[in-house]
């Protein structure tokens, strides 16, 4: 079971490196906005990753007690103004809020992570979710594997906590967009949670 899940894991990886994007659009109840969401291959990654290196499966330093079900990361209304307040702001303009603390060491750059998510447009819209897939996205944080807000975020999150971001569009995809489905100049939100970090 596991070995064919790393396998569809792979197959997905290879799908996304060669340049083909899978689209569908996920349920919302009545009135909601549709959600596009770019199946497995998702849409963070800002170089290619190795995919021996990508899943591997050395044992985790630290890791999450239990993940969340992500439920906490639905939304199915556009964002207002109020959502964002109580955020902090950092010196480079990403704005986020700490909904719930972690514990022990926080990851270093290079290190290896697990983390769950869910990615949205201010209008309410998911684009992708790790949560939807029931499998966190491992890769090498701090080293420009995902967008700059990712990684500013997660090197500064200890495992199990869950934050959720405002991204502008500098520190994620600027005026070009994303995979067809992230318009150019779209500040994003995220709900990330740290399930772990490799040895």
């Amino acid at each position: 079971m596991v070995a064919s899940r790393q396998l569809a894991q792979l197959s997905a990886l290879a799908a996304l490196l060669s340049g083909s994007y899978a689209m569908r659009t996920a349920g919302a109840p009545t009135g909601a906005p549709r959600a596009v969401v770019a199946g497995r291959r998702g849409v963070l990654f800002a170089a290619p990753v190795a995919a021996a290196a990508l899943f591997s499966t050395a044992p985790a330093h630290a890791e999450s007690r239990k993940p969340s079900d992500g439920k906490w990361a639905r939304r199915f209304e556009p964002f207002e103004e109020s959502d964002f307040e109580g955020f902090q702001t950092s010196s480079t303009g990403l704005e986020y809020k700490i909904v719930e603390e972690g514990w022990g060491v926080k990851p270093k750059a290079g290190q290896k992570i697990k983390a769950h998510y869910a990615g949205y447009l201010l209008n309410g819209a998911k684009f992708d979710a790790s949560y939807d897939r029931g499998s966190p996205l491992a890769f090498e944080v701090g080293v420009g594997r995902v967008i700059k807000g990712w990684d500013e975020a997660l090197l500064d999150m200890q495992v199990g906590e869950k934050r959720i971001l405002k991204i502008p569009s500098n520190l994620a995809y600027g005026a070009k967009g994303a995979g067809g489905v992230i318009p150019g100049g779209a500040t994003l939100v995220f709900f990330v949670e740290l399930v772990a970090i490799a040895a």
